[in-house]
């Protein structure tokens, strides 16, 4: 099953996030997709720990999309994680704060992320 993340992505001051929400598409039209998702906070020590925000395990199906939620206030920075099957499924990560407000866009695409990381995934 082909993986890849984020990696840590800063959440900044002085309007930090504090859910992060993931439109998850599966681009193919005949094939469904598995998707793992893990989603951890970034501690500020670098020596800490990585805290587990999420895992789900979901199918999506062709042609189709799901909205995630995950909670993220209070740390500096949080990575998302993701192991697929099917190779057309696109991720487009939204970071809001507290107001509501957009606070930072990224999309991952299988295709364009690095795989894996050295942390352990969630059990």
């Amino acid at each position: 099953m082909p993986s890849f993340s984020t990696g840590a992505m800063p959440n900044p001051d002085p309007d930090p996030a504090v859910s992060l929400q993931l439109l998850i598409t599966n681009e193919d039209p005949a094939t469904e997709a598995v998707i793992e998702l893990e989603a951890f906070l970034v501690p500020t020590a670098p020596d800490d720990a990585y805290v587990p925000a999420a895992h789900q395990l979901f199918s999506l199906a062709p042609l189709s999309a799901t909205l995630r939620t995950i909670n993220i206030a209070g740390f500096p920075a949080y990575e998302a994680r993701f192991n697929v099957t099917g190779a057309n499924v696109v991720v487009d990560l939204f970071a809001i704060d507290e107001a509501g407000g957009l606070n930072a866009v990224r999309r991952a695409l299988l295709a364009e992320q690095p795989s894996g990381s050295a942390n352990a995934p969630l059990p």
